[in-house]
């Protein structure tokens, strides 16, 4: 008899210890969720090796040194599936190549390696007090339906091709996003 009550007795702490600590676990899964919210919404400066090139990114995105070797910046958010690299072309090493005739240039490149590509039409812009062209090309690449955002900008003496980019099936909920962080681009003058 006293055993069995000295079980209920160890049961019935048990019980309090874990209902004491349910309020414990809730606040630290509200607190955890606020901060995930946070990070999406806040933002944060990525910058090249050098610091001569930057751009504003969401404070979930993160390095992502995979993404492409030659590119200064590489950022994105592999559970969200979005992405943006920068690569950097000197002007003095393409003679007297036009803004428009790179940005063709890149953007035939691209679809090349892609399948059943689509391009919209070219909009010109300007990003950071520079000239700038963007589209949006579409296709399969690696099998795998995504959508780029395609945009140039003319800094001097380069031109710097921002490639922001989702799966196809997340481009209505990621492509404000991605055109808002092309947008923040700073290049060298």
């Amino acid at each position: 008899m006293g055993l069995a009550t000295a079980g209920l007795i160890l049961g019935y702490i048990a019980l309090a210890i874990n209902l004491m600590g349910l309020p414990l676990l809730i606040d630290m899964i509200k607190s955890d969720r606020e901060r995930v919210r946070r990070l999406a919404v806040e933002r944060k400066e990525m910058t090249s090796d050098d610091s001569k090139i930057r751009v504003m990114v969401p404070g979930d995105w993160v390095k992502l040194p995979q993404l492409h070797d030659a590119a200064p910046i590489r950022v994105g958010n592999k559970e969200k599936e979005q992405y943006l690299i920068v690569l950097t072309d000197a002007k003095s090493d393409l003679g007297n190549m036009s803004l428009e005739k790179h940005h063709q240039t890149t953007r035939d490149g691209m679809s090349e390696k892609m399948k059943d590509a689509s391009a919209s039409a070219p909009v010109s812009l300007t990003i950071g007090d520079h000239p700038a062209i963007q589209d949006e090309l579409s296709g399969t690449k690696d099998r795998t339906d995504v959508v780029f955002l395609h945009t140039t900008v003319d800094t001097g003496e380069h031109y710097h091709q921002i490639l922001a980019w989702t799966l196809k099936s997340r481009w209505e909920q990621n492509k404000e996003l991605l055109r808002e962080v092309t947008r923040t681009f700073h290049g060298e003058k």
